[in-house]
């Protein structure tokens, strides 16, 4: 068997994630293993470097193989497999101006740690430059981490450390779980780190990528040690830029990093360009089949092909006439068969009709043409904002952490002291654990199931929605085709009638948001203009209400079963603070919430703050139709001692209660990145990623052109 090509990754954060990829790849008596450089990136040191703090740390994790990843439970056929692997080299990052100690080597001698682990210089390894970085860490730690790297980037751009496209491919920069708005805060650090003299242009091209889940559930006890106790069923990614070069390179990448060929998992891409079920317009799985193909020069071959992908909507093969055709019959008028027929490309008619034609044919090389060819859909959104939108407003824990945060920690015998920090009484010996058990007795709460289906069956919706038609080309629906995270959860939502268009129709804020659009843009009385003749919504009907969720007490109640009995969750405690002092005869204590922890610094300020900024953006009043996310976010935010919405008390005639808010720049909030408008976030996500400024370089070369000059 052939060996794999060279791949050199780096992983940047002392993750739970990050253990676990150094037992699994660094394993090298796994022959998938081979070529491959694994290089970590940290700040700590005494966790990824051996007891002497010399040389790379082995790590053991024992996974859990369960059946099947969809439904996995301990009950069912698991058997266990140990991985044993370390990391090629670990880079131990500090300040920013923390520099190699060794000077006889002039280059690294001018590098800091994080700088030599990108670029490869004086890296005890032989793997060069680092092919793809991967941010192994929580929500809360990306922007920091982001600024850091920018910050390298720029330094190795500056020496020419990075090599120089096309002698090698872009170096692709991403996250293990992209919620929380990654790629906007990837603009806001390659923005803010960006240097004076910088020129606008990378001279080796960068692509930004993020994984809408997490792909792991593992954990780690003790450093050397981690247990893998399951993989998320499905991976899913964005890539920017959105282009057929940038998903082939990628998939390579992250195939060989999450063991796709082993594991028989497969990489979807997210976005305009996903396969259908996923709200795009086939475009990504048709560039698989052409890249697979061994021969498309033969007319007799094409037919073939056209055949076998029963007539694909790729830009190279279907017009976008067709797409646009079929949409327009799913959404209610001829057949979407007789719409095919009717505009079916020649190719495909010869294949239909026994005749052999070869206008819009493949070119003899259709790997390259695909690979440097364009979709609609990939021009349409070339950076991929709404793919990395569907992470953002498609993540599962931003969720499920706040309201079953809300429902433990409640107290109804000292409400008064409860409310202020979340105190509640627990007796290790009676309960038989030692703190709460965040999902088995949290989400055991009915308080935990009721808002949980209340936000992420009804107000997430709502939301989704609204911007879906705003954002989107009409007839695509790449976020709310993954609306709820889970694929099983997902199916009885849309069976029940419950799928974000049925909510934003059923509430009537999808179309109040499109007329305030509308009316922002053209004025009030050109709405009136607009929509004469046709069905008016009255006033009572608009808004959140009771009964807008179809069968919500039954999703209440299996969403709270379903999470406290999950035999894979069962075991995880609670973040909590103990108050010893408080502990009496019977063993009952004091405990707290540790707002310290990801499930208050992820969840809260990088979840459920972007839903409540962007319904605001909207035009919703969030005191009506946002009142549970409201209700959760107030309530952990006075248990942290912040202010990331207005305190129903600070709320005025007039004022915002997101962008007023004293400490909303700490969250992810479009308004955080002073985006309070539906055209202001469009511009917002049309600038690039890592801060290059192409229409400024084109104006440059225009004005220095000589045309310009006899002007």
């Amino acid at each position: 068997m052939a060996s794999p090509p060279p791949q050199t990754t780096l992983l940047i954060g002392g993750s739970n994630g990050t253990s676990t990829l150094c037992a699994i790849l660094g394993d090298k008596s796994n022959p998938a293993n081979a070529n491959h450089v694994l290089r970590v990136a940290t700040r700590s040191g005494h966790k990824y470097l051996d007891d002497n703090q010399a040389a790379p740390r082995v790590w053991r994790c024992t996974e859990k193989k369960h059946i099947s990843d969809v439904v996995a439970a301990d009950f069912l056929p698991t058997r266990l497999i140990t991985h044993v692997g370390a990391p090629d080299s670990v880079f131990v990052y500090g300040g920013d101006q923390q520099e190699n100690n060794d000077d006889n080597d002039a280059a690294a001698a001018s590098l800091n740690p994080l700088e030599r682990a990108i670029s490869g210089v004086h890296a005890p390894d032989n793997g060069g430059s680092a092919d793809i970085i991967i941010l192994a860490c929580p929500v809360s730690a990306h922007f920091a981490l982001l600024r850091r790297i920018a910050k390298a980037m720029y330094n190795l751009d500056r020496k020419g450390l990075l090599g120089r496209s096309p002698a090698r491919p872009p170096i692709y920069i991403g996250s293990l779980y992209a919620a929380g708005g990654f790629d906007w805060m990837s603009r806001i650090a390659f923005l803010k780190e960006r240097p004076v003299d910088f020129d606008g242009a990378w001279k080796r091209s960068l692509g930004l990528f993020g994984l809408k889940a997490f792909p792991y559930l593992t954990k780690s006890l003790k450093a050397g040690e981690v247990t893998l106790h399951g993989r998320f069923p499905q991976l899913q990614v964005a890539v920017s830029p959105s282009n057929a070069g940038s998903r082939s390179r990628v998939k390579m990448l992250l195939d060989r990093v999450l063991q796709n060929n082993e594991t028989g998992k497969k990489l979807e891409f997210l976005g305009l360009s996903s396969n259908e079920m996923l709200g795009g317009d086939g475009t990504c799985e048709e560039e698989l089949q052409v890249m697979k193909e061994k021969d498309y020069t033969t007319a007799s071959s094409a037919v073939a092909a056209a055949n076998a992908y029963g007539g694909a909507k790729s830009a190279m093969i279907i017009a976008a006439q067709t797409h646009k055709q079929i949409k327009n019959a799913k959404e209610g008028g001829v057949s979407a068969s007789a719409a095919a027929a009717a505009t079916a490309p020649p190719i495909i008619m010869a294949a239909n009709s026994g005749h052999i034609s070869t206008k819009n044919l493949l070119p003899p090389k259709p790997a390259l043409d695909t690979l440097l060819t364009q979709s609609l859909a990939d021009r349409a959104d070339p950076l991929s904002s709404l793919a990395f939108l569907t992470c953002t407003l498609n993540s599962t824990n931003q969720i499920l952490h706040p309201c079953i945060l809300v429902a433990l920690f409640r107290d109804e015998a000292n409400p008064e002291r409860n409310e202020q920090d979340g105190t509640i009484s627990w007796n290790p010996t009676k309960e038989l654990t030692p703190l709460p058990r965040f999902y088995a007795d949290g989400a055991a709460k009915i308080e935990a199931g009721k808002l949980i289906t209340a936000i992420a069956g009804g107000e997430m919706y709502f939301v989704i929605d609204a911007l879906e038609r705003l954002l989107s080309p009409r007839g695509y629906d790449p976020i709310a085709a993954l609306h709820g995270g889970e694929p099983v959860g997902r199916k009885i939502m849309n069976i029940l009638g419950n799928s974000p268009h049925d909510l934003g129709s059923r509430s009537g804020l999808t179309n109040l948001a499109l007329k305030t659009e509308f009316a922002k843009l053209y004025g009030s009385e050109s709405v009136k203009e607009a929509t004469a003749g046709s069905a008016s919504d009255e006033e009572d009907t608009i808004g959140n209400r009771a009964g807008l969720i179809n069968r919500e007490k039954l999703l209440a109640w299996c969403m709270s079963t379903g999470l406290s009995r999950n035999s894979r969750l069962n075991a995880v405690l609670s973040p909590c603070i103990v108050d010893e002092s408080s502990r009496q005869e019977d063993g009952t204590i004091q405990i707290k919430p540790n707002t310290q922890t990801r499930f208050f610094t992820d969840d809260t300020q990088h979840g459920l703050c972007i839903v409540l900024g962007l319904a605001e953006l909207l035009g919703f009043d969030l005191e009506r139709d946002m009142p549970q996310a409201l209700y959760v976010v107030r309530r952990l935010q006075k248990w942290m001692k912040k202010e990331f919405v207005l305190p129903q008390e600070k709320v005025t005639a007039g004022s915002k209660i997101v962008s007023d808010a004293k400490d909303v720049s700490e969250t992810s909030a479009p308004q955080a990145f002073g985006v309070k408008t539906v055209q202001e976030l469009k511009r917002f996500l049309q600038l690039d990623v890592f801060s290059e400024t192409h229409e400024l370089n084109a104006e440059g070369v225009l004005k220095n052109s000589g045309l310009m000059a006899r002007l």
